[in-house]
């Protein structure tokens, strides 16, 4: 994800900055003479001293209002047919309102000198001016605007045979790129720029471009490399004494020292960039520079000082009306009164600096709307037969195509359609299938475990009752036969038979409960629960201990039956197999099912050796759980008891 608070704070580093390199760049062709590519019917000298011109380009620099009542007056003034230095006037205009981030007036009065410019075929100035326009929409962000002026520029300059004045609209593609945070395009395009200045017959523009190749690396945290590339235009500046880029240089360096957290360097460039400014009285890079040493003098916790410069930097924004700088000012202002504590300020402060900057953004869709009015209507004009031919057989090439698109799509619907029919009965083959085989294993399951119980039953009443019953027909055949014991013995053996009688009357009454419990009946699940705990706490062998929660009253008799042999089995199981000295059930019911846990101490079990042994009748539990469409869950392993978890959906 990309983080907009690291994306703000770049910017508010080194926006300023590239907004200047983008006027020095494009707006530097404002006094560009007029080449010789003029129509024959307008060759006409200047009415207009070329001392004039360059007084206002100088003006428009350092007080853009002045340069711009200037033009207009003598725009009021001009013939009508002097084109050339109409041209030449709306495009200082424009520049004018460029300095003052006016960006709707400035493309207005473009758009006019461009129109003029056109109308005479003048394909230096047609260049030159979609350069600024591009400039312009460059620094509103209208990205792909600006780049469809300058290559329009690139064009102009090949048919004005000016092809080295290419190298300034490279550079300005440059930073369309460095804008979007494309580095690598930027850089293929300053250093084509580069490539062609060479040889320093413009070391204005060089410099300039190395101050971009410098911002480049400073984006992508190449801090050794953004510093030789503004070394290297220092030196160049310092050599042509081109004052300007020089403060713009360090203005550069002293933001990567900042950046870096540097900020001894980072005050000293912003000093000299500023020294350099003073002396050149170059407005706008003295309060950039202004603007940095306040930051500088916030990191050092100079908060005193800094709030001075960020107020003074205010007062010169507010001078020149440059919402640009007033943006800046506010934001750091903000921050200088946050770490004062003063928050209802720094708040208000804050609050300004979005709205200036909301104000900078807006203009973007004005200038896209006059954008869109720049057309080349002529063009459009004789271009526009074919263009309705060209659309013609398109659309019966489309009708076609669609056509055959639609027939193949329809078809592969079908086709679709067919194989997912297929599909579907392949499954539900398979689904019948299986709960055909399903439905047989627990059949076969139910019928192994009634086959188990029959057993288990014969062999109770085998090994019990009829043990039981044998001993009482012992007992009274001696008294049948014998008829001369003793009173006393005749007693002795009646008493023994009794007993017999009633144990097999016990005997009898156990296994009928255990076919039948009637304490199901009777007293419900909790109940015959109950009594299973109390009959195994009876003997000292196990102690079993039981919860319910929820449990119904009215539970299904079926469930509370299987629920209760299940218990049966556990119990029995614990008894027989499990060496434990404890035992936890636990039964709890809500509107959706009932479960079953169970959990003993004892010696565990591997459960897949024994799962198939009858004799813990594990099949048993498993089948009439099954049966309900219930789930059982073993947990046991050798050595730590085990865990028995019964689900069965209601």
């Amino acid at each position: 994800m990309i983080d907009r608070n690291k994306i703000n704070t770049v910017w508010r580093l080194v926006g300023p900055t590239i907004v200047t390199l983008l006027l020095i760049v494009g707006i530097i062709s404002c006094n560009e003479s007029a080449g010789p590519y003029l129509d024959h019917k307008t060759q006409k000298s200047a009415s207009i001293a070329e001392s004039t011109f360059e007084q206002i380009h100088s003006q428009v620099y350092d007080n853009p209002s002045a340069a711009r009542m200037r033009s207009l007056s003598l725009l009021n003034s001009l013939e009508e047919n002097d084109k050339i230095s109409r041209i030449r006037l709306m495009k200082y205009i424009g520049s004018s309102y460029v300095f003052e981030t006016n960006y709707p007036e400035a493309i207005k009065y473009y758009n006019e000198a461009l129109r003029e410019a056109e109308s005479i075929h003048l394909y230096d100035e047609i260049a030159n001016i979609n350069n600024n326009l591009g400039t312009v929409f460059n620094e509103s962000g209208s990205y792909t605007s600006a780049y469809i002026h300058f290559i329009a520029a690139l064009d102009n300059y090949e048919l004005a045979g000016k092809p080295e004045k290419k190298e300034g609209t490279h550079n300005n593609i440059g930073l369309t790129y460095l804008n979007i945070n494309n580095h690598k395009k930027a850089l293929e395009y300053f250093e084509l720029a580069l490539d062609t200045s060479a040889q320093p017959k413009n070391p204005i523009l060089a410099s300039t471009i190395l101050n971009n190749i410098a911002l480049c690396y400073s984006n992508e945290n190449k801090r050794s490399e953004a510093l030789e590339n503004l070394n290297r235009s220092i030196a160049l500046s310092k050599k042509h004494n081109n004052q300007y880029s020089l403060c713009i240089s360090y203005k550069i360096m002293g933001d990567i020292y900042q950046k870096s957290g540097d900020f001894e360097k980072a005050f000293e460039a912003y000093t000299k960039s500023e020294g350099i400014a003073q002396e050149g009285q170059l407005f706008q890079q003295i309060a950039f520079a202004k603007t940095g040493l306040g930051r500088v003098l916030l990191e050092r916790g100079n908060i005193i000082e800094a709030q001075k410069v960020g107020l003074e930097v205010l007062d010169m924004a507010e001078a020149k009306n440059s919402n640009l700088l007033k943006t800046d000012a506010h934001f750091l202002l903000s921050m200088i009164y946050r770490k004062k504590y003063d928050y209802q300020k720094s708040l208000e402060h804050f609050q300004q600096h979005v709205a200036l900057k909301e104000e900078l953004n807006n203009n973007t869709i004005v200038n896209q709307i006059y954008d869109v009015e720049l057309k080349h209507l002529d063009q459009l004009n004789n271009m526009q037969q074919l263009e309705i031919d060209k659309k013609e057989l398109a659309i019966s090439n489309k009708n076609n195509l669609l056509f055959l698109l639609s027939l193949v799509f329809v078809l592969l619907l079908i086709g679709l359609y067919l194989v997912y029919r297929n599909h579907q009965h392949k499954q539900a083959a398979k689904l019948r299938g299986a709960v055909i085989e399903m439905n047989k294993k627990r059949s076969n399951a139910a019928l192994e475990a009634e086959i188990r119980e029959r057993k288990r039953i014969g062999q109770n009443l085998h090994d019990s009752l009829g043990y039981l019953l044998s001993l009482a027909g012992l007992q009274a055949s001696v008294l049948h036969k014998k008829k001369n014991i003793s009173d006393e013995k005749r007693t002795e053996l009646i008493n023994s038979l009794m007993e017999s009688i009633d144990e097999a009357f016990n005997e009898v009454r156990n296994i009928s409960h255990n076919l039948s419990p009637s304490l199901l009946s009777e007293r419900g699940l909790k109940g015959a629960l109950q009594n299973i705990s109390n009959r195994v706490n009876q003997s000292s062998k196990l102690r079993m201990t039981f919860d319910t929660f929820g449990l119904d009253d009215d539970l299904n008799g079926l469930i509370e039956n299987v629920l209760y042999r299940t218990l049966q089995e556990i119990v029995n199981n614990t008894l027989k197999h499990a060496d434990a000295s404890e035992l936890f059930v636990q039964i709890t019911q809500d509107e959706k099912e009932v479960n079953l846990i169970a959990e003993d101490n004892g010696k565990g079990f591997n459960y897949e050796m024994v799962k198939n042994n009858s004799g813990m009748g594990l099949a048993n539990i498993t089948s009439g759980i099954e049966n309900l469409n219930g789930t059982i869950f073993i947990d046991a392993k050798a050595g730590r008891g085990a865990i028995i978890s019964i689900i069965i959906p209601l």
